[in-house]
């Protein structure tokens, strides 16, 4: 009896020992098993934004946003697949893993190709908001990250504004907040960006108008273009900036007052006394 009680505490000990053994063989496993998982991701990481850097121009901020990204995709998935078996619910969670990650890279694939992607932030590419204008126009304003953080911010929360209440006077709204963001020199050359496209659309408008009446003998097509953008250019940025509140001015706004030209005061003296004789195309109202 003796005997067969000793045997019986030998051999608890003996499959006690063995399993102490392999826990700690399966526990040495799982660490290495780990580590190459992470190894793994990091060669999956910085293969895929080799291939992203040969399309995209990415700053070290952008590198670091997608290599996590990567990189917790790939580790995810490797641990997934160690526990996924054949049941069907297991290999949906499978599925879930690789359509979280692959819609979170396309977010920010997608921002980089419209220039949405500011460091590890992405900014829609549709706001056409001046905070946004600002975002994406700031090598040349030279902005600093934190008003790029607060531009992004204000972008966003104004969005937000506007789905709540649709009424909201969104011009006011910036013309409020900008001002603490930028700089004076800042806002205005801002706006001066904003601006260009439609002072000169109405500056060749005007010397076209000028040529239809006949009213441009000895005026050079250069210079009068010259002198009414300027001049639609000043006004716009004001009244972008100001409103209805003409009265204000800014330091950076004295150097773009201009006069009204002489060939655009007479294109207006000329539409005043002879419209109905005139071609349509030449009734355009003009805002200044």
């Amino acid at each position: 009896m003796r005997k067969t009680i000793f045997a019986l505490l030998i051999n608890l000990a003996f499959a006690s020992h063995q399993m102490n053994a392999q826990t700690n063989e399966e526990q040495v496993f799982k660490e290495k098993y780990l580590k190459q998982m992470e190894k793994n991701a990091v060669a999956e990481a910085q293969a895929q934004l080799l291939l992203v850097r040969g399309k995209y121009r990415i700053d070290n901020e952008m590198y670091k946003t997608l290599f996590r990204v990567y990189y917790n995709r790939k580790l995810e998935i490797e641990k997934a697949l160690l526990l996924t078996g054949t049941a069907l619910n297991e290999q949906k969670d499978l599925a879930v893993i690789i359509s979280k990650y692959d819609s979170i890279a396309n977010v920010y694939l997608q921002a980089i190709k419209t220039k949405s992607l500011i460091g590890d932030k992405v900014l829609d590419a549709k706001d056409n908001s001046k905070f946004a204008s600002a975002v994406r126009n700031r090598e040349r304003l030279k902005l600093n990250k934190e008003q790029i953080d607060n531009l992004i911010y204000q972008s966003k929360l104004m969005a937000d504004m506007k789905k709540e209440t649709p009424s909201l006077d969104l011009k006011a709204h910036e013309r409020k907040l900008l001002p603490t963001i930028l700089t004076d020199e800042q806002y205005t050359d801002l706006l001066v960006i904003l601006n260009r496209k439609t002072a000169s659309d109405w500056a060749t408008n005007s010397w076209k108008h000028i040529k239809e009446r006949g009213i441009d003998q000895g005026l050079d097509s250069t210079k009068v273009y010259r002198e009414i953008y300027n001049y639609n250019l000043a006004k716009l940025v004001r009244k972008d900036r100001f409103g209805n509140d003409m009265p204000k001015t800014s330091a950076s706004l004295a150097r773009l007052v201009s006069e009204q030209p002489g060939a655009l005061r007479m294109l207006q003296s000329d539409q005043a006394r002879n419209v109905s004789n005139k071609p349509e195309a030449a009734k355009t109202k003009f805002a200044w």
